[in-house]
């Protein structure tokens, strides 16, 4: 059985078409179209595996002849996969990009209606079969039919294990999930303030914060913000990480590269700072190239030496 679990409740199958010029308002011809299996949790396994390690699965919800052709694609790359299937098609999730400037748009399929049996279905699934897990990361939002308060049901038997969580979602699973204590919760900027009211800069509020969740028994709080760079808090001391470059042509998938290097270097028992540095390389690298998560390590080595940690406390 793996070491880590990897559960996206909704992926995607993403159709990435790259044009010369976009155009909002008319026809936009594709010179490339990029197909791959996607989802916050997939994501993040593909940048697992670009970072050398393999000793996870990916599990979640699919269905369909959409399913069927996410499968293939999953097993094709060679990321470690094992879903619940349901009877409703998977989602497909449609980008069209600039290849110049990184501009256009993006329209998400909400995801398959899933039942209450089905749902049922899946908790035993995971339950059952992947209990010597020793690491649970919860990655992305939900489909239709699919209650958070179930998600925060599944998130407290594995915290009752003693599992080591990372979550990584946002709305009502992000403020019921944080409630659970998870080792390590990482948001961004705007998720911080919509979900739970706290301005970063607001000193005071981010430390009665992170010391709710520290009593709850959080460790690490992770806060990205895009170019701006990203906050790791542990144990009341602040990392705060820049890059001397601004990397923003390709954005997508960013923030599961960077979980990619917070686990990464989480399980090599690297400093905090060198956690936060990795994570942020891989999160840069992650916008160099079209299609989530598909970045080079070399990239990733390069852009180390760009990033600046500054240490403050809360």
């Amino acid at each position: 059985m793996p070491e880590t679990l990897i559960i996206n409740f909704n992926p995607a199958l993403d159709r990435t078409a790259v044009v010369d010029r976009y155009n909002p308002y008319g026809v936009n011809k594709a010179k490339e179209l990029i197909v791959l299996p996607g989802g916050k949790g997939v994501n993040l396994g593909r940048a697992l595996k670009t970072l050398g390690y393999t000793d996870f699965v990916c599990s979640g919800i699919i269905g369909g002849n959409i399913g069927r052709l996410y499968n293939a694609l999953l097993d094709r790359e060679g990321i470690p996969n094992d879903f619940f299937w349901i009877r409703d098609e998977t989602r497909i999730a449609y980008a069209t990009y600039e290849e110049s400037t990184g501009v256009g748009v993006i329209t998400n399929e909400q995801g398959p209606n899933v039942t209450e049996e089905e749902i049922t279905g899946f908790n035993n699934f995971i339950i059952t079969k992947y209990t010597t897990a020793n690491i649970i990361i919860l990655s992305g939002g939900s489909p239709p039919g699919v209650p958070p308060e179930d998600i925060r049901g599944l998130v407290n038997i594995f915290k009752n294990k003693d599992k080591q969580i990372f979550i990584d979602t946002s709305g009502d699973i992000l403020r019921l999930c944080a409630d659970t204590g998870p080792y390590c919760l990482k948001i961004n900027e705007d998720e911080l303030k919509d979900a739970f009211g706290v301005d970063l800069e607001a000193k005071a509020a981010l430390r009665e914060f992170y010391s709710s969740l520290a009593r709850l028994g959080t460790k690490w709080l992770i806060v990205t913000r895009g170019e701006n760079g990203a906050v790791f808090i542990v144990d009341n001391k602040v990392l705060s990480g820049k890059n001397k470059r601004i990397y923003s042509h390709y954005a997508i998938g960013s923030g599961d590269a960077f979980l990619a290097g917070i686990l990464y270097g989480s399980l090599k028992r690297f400093s905090p700072e060198e956690i936060l540095t990795l994570a942020m390389s891989c999160g840069c690298a992650n916008t160099l190239h079209f299609g989530a998560c598909v970045f080079d390590r070399e990239d990733c080595e390069r852009i180390k030496n760009e990033i600046i940690i500054e240490e403050s406390y809360l």
